[in-house]
């Protein structure tokens, strides 16, 4: 029987994390296809499984040692016959996970394209050569409509907490032409919407020796025939700068929409974290950001109970969340990070006051987003449709320029009549706590 005839060969390819991590899955699942392997989510019937594991926060960490365990621990004859652990965790603990999990079967870090390599060669299927770096994203984890363009790799900004520079090296930004090449292709295989992610987006180019150019990139990817949104994502505050400024309020298709993670708005906090920003900053670029692009959703993340934190600095960002009326949020409770500079910092605070400050912070901001949820009853916008199906209550999935996809609420469509990918005209009519309820719009102004 000839080779093509033959059933392909299956890995399963399990991710935890970030974005970043996906971008890599989808790198290690294009070379598996364009080598005749068949790569799923689903452990029965694999003969290898990859674990692309997240090592940032202790959570993050420990939900990727129970993926492992639970893949180690498939009956036999059930799960796979090889093991590989890939990605942050194994980046950073290679050699001590290696002494804890006998099991698995190698251990490598990020590394696509060697994770790739290490699947086929336990396969015994020879490894062909790349067609080009583009084929590397020609099998992608989202859905059809939309997809990630990573601009650089690592980060420079050495915040104290963080153990991602040691994790995922310096800043490294990519040619501007091999990703505006990157976007054409993306767009030529139906992707509409296009979200911008970084380490630090605003960061990209310093290392090129341009100084921070993602203006000039961004409009660049606006040319790109196909493409409709263009999201920018992980936008470090101390780096947003005028001309950025003034091309997100003058490209229509850039969404009016920033990832700004703050952190905290404590001087003293922001300076023992490493932030590089004061509050007066901050409130300045939020001021400026609303005035030059009405309308914008903002979104960012804090951190509660870093070493140091008093209960009156915890109270005082509570009242800027308050008053800032942000409409995305999300807060971390502190982690210790062994190996970054907070590590070594005195005063730290046990856990569980990290955590109920965490809660007490995301309560008042619930109110905040429920109220603004509400509010938006009676709006006209453009949604695409998400590729999830219906859900009870025959409510289909899909967001606006306003929803991030993975990290928002989303807004859910009443009865049939919109394609997954596509996009549809709705109206607002409701709200269920975060999300947003809405009905189709006729193009002559109908309700359809």
């Amino acid at each position: 029987m000839a080779e093509s005839n033959l059933p392909r060969p299956r890995v399963a390819l399990l991710t935890l994390g970030c974005a970043s991590n996906l971008v890599d899955s989808e790198h290690i699942a294009s070379v598996l296809a364009a080598n005749g392997v068949e790569v799923t989510h689903e452990l029965k019937g694999a003969a290898v499984a990859i674990v692309n594991t997240c090592g940032f926060i202790e959570a993050a960490k420990q939900e990727s040692i129970d993926a492992i365990l639970d893949v180690a621990g498939q009956d036999e004859g059930e799960g796979p016959d090889t093991l590989i652990v890939a990605g942050c965790l194994s980046q950073r603990y290679g050699d001590e996970l290696a002494e804890l999990l006998p099991e698995v079967d190698a251990f490598i870090g990020i590394d696509p394209e060697g994770v790739a390599r290490l699947a086929l060669r336990a396969l015994g299927r020879p490894v062909g050569p790349l067609a080009s770096h583009f084929m590397l994203r020609s099998r992608r984890l989202t859905p059809a409509a939309w997809s990630y363009l990573r601009i650089s790799h690592g980060c420079d900004n050495r915040c104290t907490y963080c153990a991602i520079p040691t994790i995922r090296g310096p800043l490294r930004s990519r040619p501007p032409d091999e990703l505006i090449a990157e976007a054409r292709f993306l767009a030529e295989q139906g992707v509409r919407e296009l979200n911008v992610i970084a380490q630090d987006t605003a960061n990209y180019g310093v290392d090129l020796g341009r100084g921070r150019c993602l203006h000039r990139l961004l409009r660049e990817l606006c040319r790109v025939d196909g493409l409709e949104w263009i999201r920018l994502l992980y936008v470090h505050p101390a780096h947003v700068y005028e001309e950025l400024v003034e091309v997100l309020a003058a490209e229509p298709k850039l969404c009016p929409y920033l990832d700004v993670p703050l952190q905290h708005i404590s001087d003293r906090i922001l300076a023992r974290m490493g932030r590089k920003v004061t509050r007066a900053q901050i409130e300045a670029v939020m001021a400026r950001l609303r005035e030059a692009v009405p309308g914008i959703t903002l979104r960012t993340t804090f951190m509660t109970g870093f070493p140091g934190e008093t209960e009156q600095e915890f109270e005082t960002l509570l009242q800027f969340v308050r008053a800032m009326r942000f409409d995305r949020v999300g807060c971390f409770a502190y982690s210790e990070e062994e190996g970054t500079p907070a590590a070594r910092l005195a005063e730290r605070l046990p856990e569980k006051v990290r955590e109920e400050r965490r809660d007490r912070l995301m309560a008042a901001q619930q109110e905040i987003a429920f109220e603004l949820a509400a509010a938006r009853a009676g709006e006209r916008t453009t949604a695409l449709v998400e590729e999830a199906g219906p859900l009870e209550g025959d409510l289909q999935p899909a967001r606006s320029r306003r929803e991030a996809p993975d990290v928002d609420p989303l807004i859910y469509l009443e009865g049939a009549g919109a394609a997954p990918g596509e996009f549809a005209d709705v109206e607002i009519v409701g709200s269920l706590g975060y999300d947003c309820v809405a009905r189709l719009v006729t193009k002559e102004g109908d309700e359809g």
